[in-house]
């Protein structure tokens, strides 16, 4: 075992590794929003309606949500590393195929495609964490993970507007094609190595054998537990405002606050920004605190909802409030996710890690799903983005109780 890895500074390996899988999930972001950001011009030159290029969208996050159980069952049962590379081969597939699709029908079925292969890849990067990383330094190393997801939007928005505008909407899907091929390339070799603590396909008995269990074994005992439950009915509710105020927050900024294009923006590039700085600093403070992670996690949490309220009442023409509240509210969105998503692991039986956290991730997405169609309905009843805002305001506050009844696995931190 390497010893340097669990004492002292983080090795040269652990910090090739954490790129490794940082940029493999990067792609994902990028890859699942690159449509989203050429849509405007596809839609025209493929003659699509805006429900029709909608659909889109959701045709990806159907596909992934079937896959992530699945996909982190065969983590478990085929190994991590195995599992994040074909995540990564599939997008490059997916990726390289949409650049040529003609109809609504073949771009429909690349899209749900495309969720199907990015399924497993959460699963897989949470555990190759708990390979490469003790417990001393897993929450930090998550929380560094983790902003990849607030980057990929960054990414895209970086060159697809400016390649689509000069060369078409195609030609920004091909070199978004060349991001998943530049993670295979670049994970595969970064990810070489034994761990010093390697996935264990297996739990060692008594008499020394190691007992191997069935994929639908692990489950059964996965649903058994009741942290996995609580930390569940966490993604459901947190998870879900955290995109569903996401997902709006340009359109209540331009159409309730009545703020410029530009001035929205700029608000969302502050909220990125706190969002990527709050995950980290999440890590951080639960590595090096007595304080249990869940305990951590409720507190990171409870920072939600006082700054929904606070963005959704910020007075018309306060351009620093504005900013201060979507700064605020980044902190509040993201901070909680480094914990909860290490917690998706330190539950489970080291020969579970995968299914736990695929399985914690089904709800994280139909929270994803869900709170936008919500939002969308409560305005439509309401006629008020503010009461929309107010009402899911209240669903951090169902995720903190959750989080009080998480227990964190002794036997996990003692092993690792």
């Amino acid at each position: 075992m390497d010893t340097t890895a669990t004492h002292g500074k983080w090795t040269g390996r652990q910090i090739m590794v954490l790129a490794g899988i940082w940029l493999a999930f990067l792609i994902s972001f990028i890859t699942r929003l690159s449509w989203a950001t050429i849509m405007p011009s596809a839609i025209d030159s493929l003659h699509f309606t805006v429900q029709q290029g909608n659909s889109y969208l959701t045709a990806f996050y159907i596909g992934y949500a079937i896959t992530v159980l699945p996909g982190g069952m065969l983590a478990d049962k085929f190994g991590y590393k195995k599992l994040l590379l074909s995540a990564v081969a599939g997008n490059l597939i997916v990726m390289v195929a949409m650049v040529f699709m003609h109809g609504y029908w073949d771009g429909l079925a690349l899209r749900f495609v495309l969720g199907l292969v990015s399924g497993p890849d959460l699963s897989a990067c949470l555990g190759i964490i708990t390979e490469w990383f003790d417990g001393k330094k897993r929450a930090t190393a998550t929380g560094i993970f983790n902003t990849c997801t607030s980057f990929g939007l960054t990414v895209i928005n970086l060159y697809a507007p400016t390649v689509m505008v000069r060369y078409g909407w195609r030609a920004a899907l091909g070199v978004t094609a060349f991001f998943p091929l530049a993670a295979l390339i670049f994970s595969y070799f970064a990810l070489k190595g034994n761990p010093p603590f390697p996935q264990q396909f297996g739990i060692k008995e008594a008499d020394g054998e190691v007992k191997k269990e069935s994929s639908m074994s692990r489950l059964r005992q996965a649903i058994n537990n009741r942290s996995v439950w609580m930390l569940a009915i966490t993604g459901l509710f947190a998870t879900g405002a955290k995109w569903g105020v996401t997902n709006w927050a340009n359109l209540f900024i331009v159409k309730s606050l009545h703020f410029n294009i530009v001035t929205a923006g700029t608000a969302m590039s502050i909220f990125g920004i706190t969002s990527v700085i709050s995950m980290v600093v999440a890590g951080w403070i639960s590595d090096h605190s007595k304080l249990s992670r869940h305990i951590w996690a409720a507190i990171f949490m409870a920072i939600f909802t006082p700054t929904i309220i606070g963005f959704a009442l910020t007075p018309h023409g306060s351009l620093g409030l504005l900013y201060f509240w979507t700064g605020a509210m980044g902190v509040g969105a993201f901070m909680f996710s480094t914990i909860t998503n290490n917690l998706s692991v330190e539950v489970a039986p080291a020969d579970q890690r995968g299914t736990v956290s695929g399985f914690i991730n089904v709800f994280n997405q139909v929270g994803s799903f869900l709170a936008p169609v919500l939002l969308g309905q409560l305005l439509a009843s309401t006629g008020s983005y503010v009461t929309s805002y107010l009402t899911i305001s209240v669903f951090p506050i169902i995720a903190v109780v959750a989080l009080l009844f998480v227990r964190e696995s002794d036997a996990d931190k003692n092993t690792n």
